[in-house]
């Protein structure tokens, strides 16, 4: 049986500190508990400040009981049928699966030791409690004696009724899902309280270690139990960020789009496979809504003419150069917005869509760049775009293939990893194709920031925006230079 180990915070301790709750609707909801003489989460939601979901996890939290989404046709029907239907109602509890030797059983109120001893007497073995919201306890009790005799569940609508004669395996998809998304909310929105820029889920010995990267510094919080990081893999592979367990990889990584308490983020996922695990870091960012100026990301306004007069012609390469993590994305999407009109088709080819590009492009998320970066020419070629943007497609020396894609007739906005402005302009003129487009096309470069590692730094937009980007306008002298192989080193 699983152990109830003693309470170190309160309830509503825990849903305020994830901000679930204010302590103004605690405090309506202890008037209402002890009016009804109901449990101060049943009172908060009888209120309408939460849902059961979110009491689950919170409880699942203060006891160390895992939280599960308990799914009607996820149930194994012969295991609750071993126990009288008043007695799962009367407890708010139903079994999900058996082993030979342990019976987990769904409980809404797991502290409620006179209901444990009903089930383990009524079940006659041993029995591992986990956290299940009443609503959906509720829904798997009715469906399972509102269904026929000897009927084995399915969720598709052409469901066949076996006959209890045939031997058929039960179905075992307990989903996770919900503890892994109230695991993501309670983690962002603590971390964001503290101004952090990072949740590091590194595993332990003992359990999930969670740290916040703050101005200070890396500082640790709660140890989760093992299986939290499950639960978390698990949503954000819902969310599109694929997990490492059981792959042939031992690092995957991505970003997604997040919405907490109204505030508009990018989530940045590293998973890690370890010696003791698989490790999570995700890192916090703001997402703004549309782009922005150039001259708001820190380009001189002398080189943001340069560049706009640039972007009004048909053809052009704009090569964005930085550190990783340091705004690349959002000047890609000014670029993009700069040189939008209705009569130009856009391309973008990008590892996640969480940029704010123009509304009416078309924008192709890869996952493999080895992939993204054999393809993307003739694709943009056969798609007929006016203007292509490579969103972290070409990095290292890869980024000579730009130049055999700027041809007449097309603006090429291009993200890549070198560090140093002046080596990558020498890299892309060291042989005569790379001197004749530099010298024959409008070109420029953008050097980025170094990236941000503090907590609240990440989110001040004027701190953000405030670093200057190099920027590199290739003049006439310059072309001249470079197409008679005397540019200055």
């Amino acid at each position: 049986m699983s152990t109830l180990k003693s309470p170190t915070r309160t309830l509503t301790s825990i849903l305020m500190e994830c901000g679930i709750v204010s302590q103004e609707q605690v405090n309506q909801g202890l008037v209402r508990q002890r009016e009804t003489k109901c449990l101060i989460g049943e009172a908060l939601v009888a209120l309408g400040f939460t849902s059961e979901e979110s009491i689950g996890w919170a409880l699942s939290k203060q006891l160390g009981i895992p939280f599960v989404d308990v799914r009607p046709d996820a149930v194994d029907a012969a295991e609750v049928k071993r126990f009288p239907e008043v007695l799962l109602r009367r407890i708010q509890a139903t079994p999900l699966f058996g082993s030979r030797n342990e019976l987990t059983v769904a409980m809404a109120d797991p502290t409620d030791q006179d209901a444990i001893h009903d089930i383990k007497s009524a079940g006659g073995g041993a029995i591992s409690i986990v956290i299940g919201s009443p609503g959906a306890i509720r829904r798997a009790i009715d469906r399972v004696y509102n269904a026929k005799p000897g009927a084995v569940w399915d969720p598709a609508p052409t469901a066949q009724v076996v006959a209890p004669a045939q031997t058929v395996e039960p179905r075992i998809d307990v989903v996770f899902d919900r503890a892994g998304m109230n695991l993501l909310l309670f983690h962002v929105r603590s971390a964001r309280a503290k101004g952090a820029s990072e949740i590091h889920f590194l595993p332990r010995p003992e359990g999930i270690a969670v740290f916040y990267r703050t101005d200070a510094g890396l500082e640790a919080q709660q140890i989760e139990r093992a299986e939290s990081g499950i639960y978390l893999r698990a949503r954000l592979g819902v969310l599109g960020i694929p997990d490492v367990d059981g792959q042939d990889v031992f690092a995957r990584r991505g970003s997604l789009a997040f919405e907490a308490e109204g505030e508009s983020m990018t989530l940045d996922v590293s998973h890690c496979a370890t010696a003791l695990g698989i490790s999570t870091v995700i890192r916090m960012g703001p997402r703004a809504s549309a782009a922005p100026e150039l001259a708001e990301l820190g380009v001189s306004p002398i080189a943001e003419a340069e560049i706009r007069e640039m972007v009004e012609g048909p053809e052009g390469l704009v090569i964005v150069y930085g550190p990783p993590r340091s705004g690349g994305s959002l000047v890609l999407a000014s670029l993009a917005s700069l040189a939008s009109r209705p009569d130009r088709r856009t391309l973008i080819l990008e590892p996640a869509a969480t940029a704010p590009h123009p509304g009416d492009a078309t924008r192709v998320r890869f996952t493999s760049r080895k992939a993204a970066a054999a393809q993307w020419e003739e694709m943009v070629v056969g798609q007929g775009a006016d203007v292509a943007v490579l969103d972290d497609v070409l990095r290292g020396d890869s980024i000579r293939n730009t130049l055999s894609g700027v041809s007449v007739g097309r603006l090429l906005f291009v993200r890549t990893d070198w560090l140093d402005g002046e080596a990558l302009l020498r890299f892309l003129a060291s042989d005569r194709n790379g001197r004749s487009v530099l010298a024959y096309r409008p070109f420029a470069m953008l050097g980025l920031p170094a990236a941000r590692r503090e907590g609240s730094a990440t989110w001040s937009d004027t701190e953000q925006r405030a670093g200057s980007l190099a920027a590199t306008v290739l003049s006439d002298e310059d072309r001249d230079a470079i197409s008679n192989g005397t540019a200055r080193s």
